[in-house]
């Protein structure tokens, strides 16, 4: 066993290793594609570290990523690193990041992080991971609803509904916006990721977007639609209207979503999404 820090000379074999797990973390991989192409962050922005086999020195294992904004991201095998490698990988994480602000992905993942860290305290939103089986083309029929997919300059008028949907199901507690923060990352979404909302008699209702782009698979979230107009199948049409775009791109959808969001959770079985595994967001409380 031995832990290294991601180098050019490993993308071959990272990519590799990322093909076969990449669904289980877009947040980790989206920040490593350019393009289409791998792309090792800068330390500026994040740093990855891997656990390699003995059997080979570019056999990946499982690797870890902590972002300049203290986000601990794990890809992790279905089988967990050493406690020898995770005691490494902790150590160079802290290295470089001494301040963690939070622990995102696979519960099992996030819990066997925590346990290496030296935080007592923690607040976590649980979620259910889905992915999509099935990349077929859906038909859409809400003759009501007038959907556009949103440029840059749509920001401002998309900002309500982003900040409804933070309030309700990402943030904990009181904990408050903000709002030049969130129109940043917004208009940032807008201008990268696909994102599409929908009006009804002028009135912007509803909206949903990827927010991670991977090799074989995009993230979706933000799917919010304001509550007098929920049930009316209006958060369904702009979902398969976002399908359709990642299907016709050759790839499938992952999404997590709070456990107790029984309504969603339907709509996205009928969509063809499979529970696959609990997600788990670790906010540490300073």
């Amino acid at each position: 066993m031995a832990v290294i820090e991601l180098k050019s000379s490993y993308k071959e074999s990272f990519l590799n290793f990322a093909e076969k797990f990449e669904y289980k973390s877009i947040s980790f991989i989206s920040r490593m594609n350019n393009k289409g192409q791998l792309h090792i962050p800068s330390s500026k922005t994040a740093k990855v570290f891997c656990e390699i086999s003995d059997s080979g020195p570019h056999h990946i294992l499982n690797a870890i990523m902590i972002t300049s904004g203290g986000i601990v991201l794990p890809l992790f095998s279905d089988n967990l690193p050493s406690h020898e490698a995770m005691r490494e990988m902790i150590k160079n994480v802290i290295d470089y990041k001494s301040k963690i602000f939070c622990i995102l992905g696979i519960t099992k993942d996030t819990e066997y992080i925590k346990n290496s860290l030296n935080y007592s305290s923690y607040s976590t939103i649980n979620y259910l991971l889905l992915k999509e089986n099935t990349n077929t083309q859906f038909s859409i029929t809400h003759s009501s609803l007038k959907v556009r997919k949103a440029k840059k300059r749509d920001t401002i008028i998309l900002f309500p509904l982003e900040k409804a949907y933070l309030l309700e199901e990402v943030l904990q507690g009181n904990t408050q916006i903000n709002h030049q923060a969130v129109l940043l990352n917004l208009k940032k979404t807008c201008a990268d990721q696909s994102v599409y909302y929908g009006l009804f008699e002028k009135k912007i209702i509803a909206k949903v977007n990827t927010n991670g782009k991977g090799f074989g698979y995009n993230q979706i979230g933000g799917v919010y639609t304001i509550p007098e107009y929920r049930s009316q199948g209006i958060s369904t049409s702009l979902m398969k209207t976002l399908l359709n775009d990642i299907h016709i791109s050759g790839k499938k959808a992952v999404l997590y979503v709070k456990k107790e969001n029984k309504p969603a959770i339907t709509l996205y079985k009928k969509l063809g999404f499979q529970v696959v595994n609990d997600y788990s967001a670790h906010y540490i409380i300073s």
